[in-house]
């Protein structure tokens, strides 16, 4: 079993649902219902019921759900850990995709297209699900609270 397919699998128990699962892992449907299906096939039972009504966890399901949260925060600990051991740290920059801003975009562009800041590897972007840990972004700032970046 892989990480990743571990994260689709809880992404879809905690929805309850293929589509708003996918789009919170900023993926498209078929891929993932065929990773949740390979991992039904080894874990050796269905880890959903899938009816008209909706998709509803087995007992089999329940378990891993649980193993899996465990494990998915153990890795997560881990890579803390050793990114702190070897002296690394992250640095999320995050944007509002409608900003008009062209000075904010024009940073978020330079700085993307740079392979390391300060000998530092640069991580690959990724899409934020929310601001702030949330999935409500917050008004929109005015031209002049913008500006106090």
């Amino acid at each position: 079993m892989e990480l990743r397919t571990l994260r689709y699998f809880v992404a879809v128990a905690e929805e309850l649902h293929f589509g708003r699962a996918a789009a919170r892992l900023h993926m498209s449907q078929p891929p993932l219902s065929r990773a949740i299906k390979q991992l039904e096939t080894e874990a050796g039972a269905p880890l959903f019921d899938r009816s008209s009504a909706g998709v509803t966890l087995t007992p089999v399901g329940a378990v891993l759900l649980d193993e899996a949260r465990a494990l998915l925060g153990r890795a997560d600990r881990l890579r803390v850990r050793v990114a702190a051991a070897a002296g690394t740290a992250t640095l999320t920059v995050g944007i509002l995709g409608g900003s008009s801003d062209p000075e904010a975009m024009g940073a978020v562009i330079a700085v993307g297209s740079r392979r390391s800041v300060m000998g530092a590897p640069l991580p690959r972007h990724r899409r934020a699900d929310g601001c702030a840990g949330g999935t409500t972004p917050p008004p929109r700032p005015t031209p002049r609270s913008r500006r106090c970046l």
